[in-house]
């Protein structure tokens, strides 16, 4: 049974839109400017994909504070890889439809990989980390942002709410019933670990328990090819 890459590669346009209006809060807004703002701080040339860029936001945030980087975007939905390029309209970037699990990319080909959000939906997590592998080039770093299962119940709750104060009724509505659906279907952080344990990141891996956008419900994987 598919972990929910199949239900993204069948997503019509209308989806994607749906989803990218419902998805238009501060909150989600503050957590791309902090990670584009982690990215940038790590590399500073080169190319760079993000996987499973959905509407394109992480490349944007990106480009405003580094254009010099090459970048470029990944998504299994055609849906979204539409819709990113109309986000994304006016900016040098290659985007395409995929799955990360094996691409059309050349060895060695980007200085930095990273991925929000997504990594729990993939079927294949193994073989789609090795892939990466394959298309990060020697002593540089994949980050991935993602959520985890272990985290402070109450604390959630009150960074939610806390978050979701200013925007509209139908936002206050949806986004806790999205957002614990989408927690409850991730990884604890220790099942993160045994996943990468089986991989070529094996030996090269570090998850810490971050904040994004006063949510303490993340873990920045980090994975070096060596």
């Amino acid at each position: 049974m598919s972990r929910g890459e199949q239900n993204f590669v069948k997503l019509p346009r209308f989806g994607a839109s749906l989803y990218d209006r419902l998805t238009h809060i501060r909150a989600v807004e503050t957590q791309v400017k902090e990670i584009a703002q982690d990215l940038c701080a790590r590399v500073k040339q080169g190319r760079l994909l993000d996987v499973g860029t959905g509407p394109g936001r992480v490349l944007l945030e990106i480009h405003k504070r580094n254009p010099q980087l090459e970048l470029c975007g990944l998504d299994i939905a055609d849906a979204m890889v539409q819709l990113a390029k109309q986000n994304l309209a006016g900016i040098d970037v290659d985007l395409r439809q995929g799955n990360i699990r094996r691409t059309s990319y050349a060895d060695d080909a980007f200085d930095l990989v990273t991925c929000t959000g997504s990594f729990y939906l993939w079927d294949y997590p193994e073989e789609c980390l090795d892939e990466i592998h394959r298309i990060l080039k020697k002593d540089r770093s994949a980050y991935l942002f993602e959520t985890h299962r272990d985290y402070d119940g109450d604390e959630f709750r009150r960074a939610m709410r806390a978050n979701l104060r200013q925007e509209n009724l139908l936002q206050r509505m949806l986004t806790p019933i999205f957002l614990e659906k989408q927690l409850g279907m991730t990884y604890r952080t220790a099942e993160v670990a045994e996943i990468i344990k089986r991989t070529k990141f094996a030996d090269s891996f570090t998850l810490e328990e971050i904040t994004l956008a006063s949510m303490p419900v993340w873990l920045r994987i980090t994975l070096t090819k060596k």
